[in-house]
């Protein structure tokens, strides 16, 4: 009998874990997460690179290169922190 239950306890932590990762995938994706991304800003300037995070009113980007009007993108070092209220709109690569 012991055996049975262990046996069904760890179905359900394998099933509980693996529900998690797949609801964990859909939320990445639909929010674009680790996902290469335009950020545009309400100053007329873009900042492009891979979508890191979500950390309550910022956004966090890794890999990423300013955009100005009529200047080469300027590669930036480390992780790069946009407030969300600077943030005019998203653009992810290659979405459909």
């Amino acid at each position: 009998m012991p055996d049975a239950v262990i046996l069904l306890v760890e179905t359900v932590v394998v099933l509980g874990l693996a529900g998690w990762l797949v609801l964990e995938k859909a939320r990445s994706d639909r929010l674009g997460l680790r996902r290469r991304v335009v950020v545009n800003l309400t100053s007329d300037k873009a900042v492009e690179g891979v979508l890191w995070a979500r950390r309550g009113r910022n956004v966090v980007l890794k890999d990423a290169r300013l955009h100005e009007v009529g200047a080469e993108p300027v590669p930036m070092d480390g992780e790069v922190v946009i407030d969300r209220e600077r943030v005019d709109f998203i653009q992810i690569h290659g979405a459909a």
